[in-house]
């Protein structure tokens, strides 16, 4: 692999590491907006441990910040495993050296 390559993924991580920070600082403010209960019960939404019924009564239950969270949960986990796969492919990298 190229040098740019490994530039490019090093600054990627760099990046993904900064944008996993931020989400981390939004959704501790988040939590205090929306109360320990609240943020439980989205928890469990998150985990999807209510039925079907439950899932579509909470649904409708959601608000704005409820929403928030919930993206904010998603980017994380996406922004977490992209990281993931850059790190493994830095140290696969890294053994080929």
């Amino acid at each position: 692999m190229k040098a740019d390559d490994v530039e490019f993924l090093v600054g990627m991580a760099v990046q993904l590491d900064e944008t996993i920070r931020k989400l981390v600082i939004e959704e501790q403010e988040i939590f205090e907006k929306l109360g320990d209960a609240r943020v439980q019960e989205l928890k469990e939404f998150w985990n999807q441990e209510f039925t079907g019924e439950e899932e579509a009564d909470f649904k409708r239950s959601l608000d704005y910040w409820d929403k928030i969270l919930i993206r904010t949960w998603a980017n994380a986990q996406r922004a977490r495993q992209t990281r993931a796969q850059v790190g493994q492919t830095l140290m696969k990298l890294n053994s080929h050296l």
